[in-house]
């Protein structure tokens, strides 16, 4: 790994901003670069090993998480919003909102008064 994708992997862990992280990493095209960057077989494993190890730090996962969701929206204390945004973000992390898909087919037979 280089010193420069070094600190590019720092920055990332910073706010998970590939773009952002570029471009504080000192990268001529952050655009292009962060998500190409990401995608290095190095880098990427350097990442995920850090996010891994915060995890174990702060001893927050996805479970954790959604425990903590569920107990917002359950909470009649807190304001209605706060209870919907919860169940929002649950429906969404279960794939409640995900649109099906219609599809429609018709042969084509155009008719016009003229």
């Amino acid at each position: 790994m280089t010193p420069k994708q070094a600190t590019f992997t720092v920055e990332y862990l910073k706010d998970l901003n590939a773009t952002k992280a570029a471009e504080r990493a000192g990268y001529a095209h952050p655009n292009v670069q962060g998500t190409q960057l990401l995608s290095n077989p190095v880098v990427r494993d350097v990442v995920q090993q850090e996010l891994d190890a915060r995890a174990q730090r702060v001893r927050v996962d996805a479970d954790w998480v959604i425990d903590q969701l569920e107990r917002e929206a359950t909470n009649y204390q807190n304001s209605g919003s706060t209870r919907v945004r919860a169940l929002e973000l649950l429906g969404k992390h279960l794939g409640a909102f995900t649109p099906s898909r219609l599809e429609v087919t018709y042969s084509s037979g155009f008719f016009a008064d003229v």
